[in-house]
């Protein structure tokens, strides 16, 4: 599907990889809905009046994304704004680390609403209309913790591996009407986002095992267009050293646990999880 024109709604666009997918859609010639929380409505509208200047309608709105309720309301209104929604790229989510016996029930029941049950609800509201018009795109945010079942951040891999398999399902069922899905899956992605924000937390305490490595948000969004424009099911963004392991994971759970012990992964996530606490 070729971007420009179209309508593309993005969830948690406020910051983080968001505001740099709204940038990369932007430069691509689509209008853009913004979607964030009430709370960062403010920078949603600064964003707003900078995607404007590409020539295109950027437009604000505010949710919850852990209330139903408030996401059938706010998908009303983009869609009363918008006219219709072309793409819709599900980004917002909760970065649930921790020791799981420490987490609350409250965190782990929002961390499963805004990751995994948010984005099937509003997917389920705009479906029908790019079923009508046997046109349109669905994108999800993943996270390589979603490949691989990553250590202290068991309830939020779990969360990103039901993203991954629903796509995979949704693509699957709607062959050949139109409409399709992607998964994208980045690694620890540096300099923006949830994952950026622990690591100033720890002043600079903390670094990423080399085995790990980074990616940049930019490349992140750079693959998101291009799952649009090429049709991509699954992407993972990192090195390919992640890749492999992902293969491998599905292939020797048990050696891949002993290689996230050798190479400090696990070690590493905890002590992200006390940063996060």
């Amino acid at each position: 599907m070729e971007i420009k024109g179209k309508n593309v709604l993005i969830t948690g666009a406020s910051r983080g990889i968001g505001r740099y997918i709204a940038y990369a859609i932007a430069r691509q010639g689509g209008n853009v809905a913004l979607l964030a929380l009430p709370s960062d409505l403010k920078s949603l509208q600064n964003l707003e009046a900078k995607l404007t200047k590409f020539n295109i309608i950027a437009k604000s709105f505010a949710a919850d994304l852990s209330d139903s309720r408030q996401i059938n309301d706010v998908t009303k209104k983009i869609v009363s704004e918008f006219g219709k929604i072309d793409i819709l790229i599900n980004n917002a989510a909760i970065e649930s680390v921790g020791i799981f016996v420490h987490q609350t029930e409250q965190v782990i029941e929002k961390t499963i609403a805004v990751n995994l049950f948010a984005p099937i609800l509003m997917t389920k509201r705009l479906l029908p209309d790019m079923l009508m018009k046997k046109s349109g795109h669905v994108v999800v945010i993943s996270s390589f913790a979603g490949k691989l079942g990553s250590p202290y951040q068991s309830v939020y891999s779990a969360t990103k591996a039901g993203l991954i398999k629903w796509a995979l399902g949704m693509k699957r069922e709607l062959r050949g009407s139109g409409v399709s899905f992607s998964a994208i899956s980045p690694g620890y992605v540096s300099n923006a986002g949830m994952y950026a924000d622990m690591l100033k937390k720890a002043k600079g305490k903390l670094k990423p095992p080399k085995a790990a490595g980074e990616v940049t948000p930019q490349k992140v969004a750079n693959v998101v267009i291009c799952s649009i424009r090429k049709d991509k099911s699954d992407k993972i963004v990192g090195s390919p050293l992640l890749a492999a392991v992902s293969v491998l994971n599905e292939l020797a759970p048990d050696l891949v646990s002993s290689l996230l012990y050798l190479f400090k992964i696990s070690k590493y996530n905890k002590e992200l999880a006390s940063v996060h606490h």
